[in-house]
């Protein structure tokens, strides 16, 4: 399957690129994080969906990159900057469009649902308001002098912490 937009998932693998030893941790890291948008519907039994709301636990991934962070001072503010700086995008499956060369089969990575001009708008106004939050949390604890590792975990938290329509559209949904 190709994917395309993994968005702050992927922001947070290069951050970590230049470290040979970490870069292979962080890579199976990665690796399982894209997997886990092909995730059965049984692993997605986290999931616990309230009027179209869905606040999801941590995943392992997430954990694991928690613990990275944990290992690294410097690597945990650079993985909480990027985050807090990184756009949230819509992370595709492309094969079908490849294969026919339309754009009309781009889906979502995450469900297979067809994206379309109006859901894409949706989603990048929808957001813009997320984005905008988790920057707020980072500079806010940043400028209290908090832990990256606690920014980053708070702002894992929120991000999972969303609509299940975003955590889908954006790959994060467990």
């Amino acid at each position: 399957m190709a994917i395309q937009g993994i968005g702050s998932t992927a922001s947070l693998w290069n951050t970590v690129s230049r470290k040979t030893e970490q870069q292979q941790d962080f890579k199976s890291l990665m690796t399982k994080a894209t997997e886990t948008v092909n995730a059965s519907s049984a692993d997605k039994a986290q999931v616990s969906i309230s009027s179209n709301a869905a606040t999801q636990s941590r995943t392992a991934v997430q954990e694991d990159i928690l613990r990275y962070a944990r290992a690294d001072a410097q690597d945990a503010e650079r993985l909480a900057h990027d985050m807090a700086y990184s756009r949230s995008d819509i992370c595709y499956d492309l094969s079908e469009s490849i294969k026919t060369n339309r754009m009309e089969d781009i889906k979502l990575a995450s469900t297979g649902e067809k994206v379309g001009d109006e859901y894409k708008r949706q989603f990048y106004q929808n957001a813009l308001h997320i984005d905008a939050q988790r920057m707020q949390i980072y500079n806010t604890e940043k400028a209290k002098g908090t832990d990256p590792v606690i920014i980053l975990s708070k702002m894992i938290d929120f991000t999972n912490s969303q609509s299940k329509d975003y955590l889908a559209a954006t790959g994060w949904l467990a």
